[in-house]
């Protein structure tokens, strides 16, 4: 028995038919081609980058955005509260609207 799998085709380039994966807190740097990954708080306004290529040197492309994330919100008071984690810290690429 032979199974055959769709294959999208867009503009001469072969897509494959399975559709990609939302990026969120689990995804690594492996998954962002960006050179340059943005943080936000939400809560405090804090800002700030990082060049993508300095974070793979120093953790690795695996590196998760949650260990990312915990460790660019090191210090603050909302990461580690009686409440839980309110801390508002984000990555934008990781947000499909902020594109737009």
């Amino acid at each position: 028995m032979t199974i055959y799998r769709r294959v999208r085709y867009a503009e001469g380039k072969r897509l494959s038919g399975k559709p990609k994966k939302p990026l969120d807190l689990s995804s690594t740097l492996r998954h962002v081609r960006d050179p340059i990954i943005e943080v936000e708080c939400r809560a405090c306004g804090r800002v700030g980058s990082y060049l993508r290529e300095e974070l793979i040197k120093k953790h690795g492309a695996n590196v998760t955005f949650s260990r990312l994330r915990r460790m660019s919100a090191l210090g603050c008071d909302r990461l580690v509260s009686v409440e839980g984690d309110r801390c508002g810290t984000w990555f934008p690429c990781l947000d499909p609207a902020a594109d737009t």
